[in-house]
């Protein structure tokens, strides 16, 4: 049975309100005017039986005379029937009509009946009675009366419930408006997005109004305060405090992540080392080295010059790296920073400062150990050449020509036209061990070969093909799920890139809504480090999947922590944490309780947690103890 709304309630009140008084009003009106009509008829007959009677009683009761007035009288008037009866009860005179109804309904006549009582008045000649007079009026024309004022009454009545109603209309818009504006509040809050309202001037729903946004602030507050802490503590435990540089930990943890990622694009690590450190610590001192180290670390800290992916680490006292995507590490730049950061250097210590600085790519199936030893190999040449020059660790690595964005787009448009595109699927495991969905990332055809995202995907950014790739993606998904109706779930990975497309957002809520059943099991997520950089058209997206049924998630989260504190207003899902903090979280003391913080945090809005980069069951086994409910990565099978 279908439950009638608070509004329509009172619609339904405020309807019956005004029809109840008016056909009551109305009611009372006719029922008057039927007495009062009642009463004049009675009183006509009355009247013209006393006026016969006397002038009859006059002419002495002369029988043609008494004929005559009657006669007059009755063509006058409007009577329905008046005779003369004598003193034995014979009637003299008869003037009789037939019942008059005229275009009164007979329904009115059944309701409103009228019963006019009918008039004597004796008769006299002389000292003896001649009988009597009986007049008894006509009642069509006080039906006719009547139904006329009905009808203007009813018109009167009507405008005045019209105007009545128009009224009302505007009070319950008014309540209308003000309830829902608390529904869509509390409606909001239900798809975890506590945003404030502006109170209502009625005082009952501004209370409630009140206490809601009370609620929605002390959320935030708490949210926020416990944001600063676990930042607090994030910094504490994975950076180092002099140049707030990644630690060793940390950045190997990153490294090791970014190595098991499935789908990532370019990256190289820049490996630098400062030669006699500690004769220079001895000779500036402890505050000046410090201050020397800090503004070494603002330089390779500076996101906007390596890109908002870049991760800078102090190794150890005088080792620093810098992992950063390739397009940003080409020589002549890496020799711009090495400069750079000698001049710093002998600006304190007033000298010539030894800076060794090798380079290398991170490529397909390396491990973190043969990373390092290209650089150590590297990194050893450029010491020998006295720290003057960057050393390239693959330099006489053969690598294939690189295609021009020509033949790049020509590429992109014909595998989007013909499809040839795959999804790729991954485990994603939940506490108990069942599969809570498939990670799906995207590959392209070419030739006899299937290429992960990492190699064409920055190609289709810069070539503006990342949108098109998204939805089919997306369409991909939605068929394979329709499909399948046994998948737990799909989840597709979208480049926030594709959010400066101004179609993007309304091509994939059209998507999704032509496919709403199989919509239920899709996963969208973007990545941190993207959604930093559009976060207003992150907003949008969200807003626009608000009533859709599929989820939507963030991926590789903590890498820009801070925008933990913006994620209570979004209404999003699910956050799936960084390998980087993941990797021998089993030994990581520190980041247990940064990670079961985040845990915390994110329950207690309704967002589930997925721990990314998983290797082994150690790892598992303390993730799942820190209250993460979903597993990835290559352990996970």
């Amino acid at each position: 049975m279908k439950r009638v709304s608070l509004i329509q309630q009172l619609w339904m009140l405020v309807i019956a309100a005004v029809v109840l008084a008016a056909a009551g009003s109305l009611t009372a009106n006719l029922f008057n005017a039927r007495d009062y009509l009642q009463q004049q008829l009675a009183a006509q007959s009355a009247d013209a039986a006393n006026s016969l009677a006397l002038l009859i009683t006059q002419n002495q009761a002369d029988p043609v005379m008494g004929e005559t007035l009657i006669n007059a009288a009755f063509d006058q008037g409007h009577f329905r029937q008046i005779s003369w009866v004598n003193a034995k009860g014979k009637v003299l005179v008869l003037r009789q009509n037939a019942q008059r109804a005229g275009d009164t309904p007979a329904w009115f006549r059944d309701v409103f009946t009228l019963v006019p009582a009918p008039a004597r008045a004796m008769v006299s000649s002389g000292w003896m009675q001649a009988g009597y007079i009986q007049v008894e009026s006509e009642a069509g024309y006080a039906y006719e009366s009547l139904w006329r004022g009905a009808l203007n009454v009813s018109f009167w009545v009507l405008l005045a419930g019209l105007v009545v109603g128009g009224i009302g209309s505007l009070g319950v818009s008014t309540i209308r408006r003000q309830l829902l504006s608390v529904v869509n509040q509390a409606k909001s809050i239900t798809q975890r997005r506590f945003i404030t309202i502006p109170e209502p001037d009625g005082p009952e729903m501004g209370r409630l109004a009140q206490a809601m946004n009370a609620m929605v602030m002390r959320v935030k507050a708490m949210f926020e305060e416990e944001a600063v802490r676990l930042e607090a503590l994030r910094r504490q435990i994975n950076f180092d405090s002099v140049t707030r540089l990644a630690n060793r930990g940390f950045f190997m943890g990153r490294l090791g992540a970014e190595l098991a990622e499935r789908d990532k694009e370019g990256r190289t690590l820049l490996l630098m080392r400062i030669d006699g450190l500690a004769e220079l610590n001895a000779k500036l001192g402890r505050p000046l080295t410090d201050e020397m180290l800090s503004q070494f670390g603002t330089v390779l800290r500076n996101q906007e010059r390596f890109g908002l992916d870049s991760l800078a680490s102090r190794l150890n006292g005088a080792d620093f790296a810098l992992l950063l995507d390739s397009a940003q590490a080409e020589l002549p730049r890496l020799e711009a920073l090495h400069d750079e950061l000698g001049a710093l250097l002998g600006s304190f210590a007033s000298q010539d400062v030894c800076l060794a600085m090798a380079a290398t790519d991170v490529r397909d199936g390396d491990a973190i150990r043969d990373i390092m030893s290209r650089l150590d190999n590297a990194l050893a040449l450029s010491e020998a050449a006295g720290g003057v020059k960057v050393t390239l660790a693959d330099e006489n690595v053969h690598k294939p020509l690189a295609m021009t964005a020509d033949h790049w787009s020509a590429v992109l448009d014909e595998a989007i036209a013909s499809r040839q595109l795959k999804l790729v699927r991954f485990a994603v495991r939940d506490a108990s061990g069942g599969l809570l969905h498939e990670e799906a990332p995207l590959r392209l055809r070419q030739g006899e070969d299937w290429l992960p995202a990492g190699q064409f995907m920055p190609m289709a950014i810069r070539t503006r093909r990342v949108a098109a790739l998204d939805l089919a993606a997306v369409s991909l998904a939605l068929q394979q799920l329709a499909a399948e109706p046994a998948c737990t779930g799909i989840a597709v990975n979208l480049a926030a890139e594709s959010l400066a497309d101004d179609q993007f957002v309304a091509k994939l809520v059209e998507q999704i809504r032509s496919q709403r059943a199989a919509a239920g099991r899709l996963w969208l997520e973007m990545a941190e480090v993207g959604i930093v950089q559009r976060f207003d058209r992150f907003r949008t997206l969200c807003l626009a999947l608000a009533d859709l049924p599929c989820k939507v998630g963030i991926e590789h989260f903590g890498r820009q922590f801070s925008l933990i504190g913006q994620l209570h207003d979004l209404g999003i899902d699910y956050l799936k944490i960084d390998g980087s903090f993941v990797q021998q979280i089993d030994q990581e003391t520190g980041n247990q309780a940064f990670l079961k913080g985040v845990c915390n945090i994110a329950h207690n809005i309704g967002l589930g947690v997925v721990a990314e980069g998983v290797r082994t069951d150690a790892e598992q086994q303390m993730l799942l103890s820190l209250g993460f409910d979903g597993l990835t990565g290559p352990g996970v099978k």
